[in-house]
């Protein structure tokens, strides 16, 4: 059995001010080979084996970072501690501001402060749907600078404001 291993690694270019992909493959042939035994990081094993024909076998490895997969998990179980970007970035190991919110931006697809925003909303508009707090108690929890500022918020992102929505959800 023959087995053909490709690692793919994708680089940028930037060339003439255009972005295009450039490939780069590795390859190693490997003769005699009874079965491969790939071993990830995470722990999963995948098993390589021929066929009774003994035909050659391809194998195409793309490396997928396992650091963006911690980076979420770090950011989902942060997420509620934090006021701000900032304490996020803290809270997530980061430094620097501009670092967290590039690799937040390439795992997430929005900024921060919009992703922060918008699950912010979320709970609010429950809060809003199925509390008794009243709106200034609302705002002065999310620490909203004014009730103003939160019912602007909230008309601009649902539309209506959070007590002509509330008092829509009671009938």
């Amino acid at each position: 059995m023959y087995l053909q291993v490709n690692l793919i690694r994708e680089k940028m270019a930037i060339t003439n001010r255009k972005v295009r992909n450039q490939e780069q493959v590795r390859k190693y042939l490997l003769t005699d080979v009874e079965s491969c035994t790939f071993t990830f990081s995470d722990g999963l094993k995948s098993n390589v084996a021929p066929s009774p024909e003994k035909e050659i076998v391809l194998v195409r490895l793309i490396p997928r970072a396992s650091k963006s997969k911690k980076f979420e998990d770090d950011v989902l179980r942060n997420f509620m501690a934090a006021r701000n970007v900032n304490e996020l970035a803290m809270l997530c190991h980061y430094d620097c501001v501009r670092t967290f919110t590039r690799h937040f931006k390439k795992s997430f697809g929005e900024t921060p402060y919009q992703w922060m925003l918008d699950h912010k909303m979320e709970e609010i508009q429950s809060l809003v749907l199925n509390s008794d707090l009243t709106i200034t108690e609302i705002a002065r929890m999310y620490e909203f600078k004014n009730v103003s500022h939160l019912v602007n918020a909230y008309t601009k992102r649902y539309g209506v404001s959070p007590l002509k929505n509330r008092l829509s959800n009671v009938i």
